[in-house]
């Protein structure tokens, strides 16, 4: 059984299958369901995306680590990096009011996805490192 995973790579969106690889190896190895290894996934590729895209303005080279620990009943995801500080805990308002999708600006839904996958999102700033740290439940209801 597999209780805890750790992968550091480079704070590029070309990385992020090699994070998917590891994600996918933890989920296998503690026996999680399909459901919530897609969770992870995507909760993974929305907090490195936008940490890539907005934390790195001037294009710095960096790593991102990212653990996951199983626990008795969620997973808990953390993503360290070196970007700038940002605090992911804020729960942003759900979408915009549109008449179709179309109407809908690109960008903002990431975050408020998270949010609505996870049971918490926390970020901590420790010196110069920002941790988020996310509880995924390891049970759909």
């Amino acid at each position: 059984m597999v209780d805890l995973e750790t992968v550091t790579v480079r704070n590029d969106l070309e990385d992020l299958p090699a994070v998917y690889t590891v994600l996918d190896r933890f989920c296998t190895g503690a026996g999680l369901s399909d459901a919530v290894r897609r969770t992870l996934c995507l909760v993974v590729e929305e907090l490195f995306a936008n940490t890539v895209a907005y934390g790195y303005p001037d294009g710095g080279k960096d790593q991102i680590a990212v653990t996951a620990a199983l626990g008795p009943t969620h997973v808990k995801l953390v993503l360290s990096d070196r970007a700038r500080p940002f605090d992911n805990s804020g729960i942003p308002s759900g979408p915009p009011e549109a008449d179709t999708v179309e109407d809908m600006g690109i960008g903002g839904l990431g975050l408020y996805l998270v949010h609505q996958l996870a049971d918490d999102v926390a970020t901590q700033r420790i010196g110069n490192v920002n941790h988020t740290t996310v509880l995924v439940p390891r049970a759909k209801d």
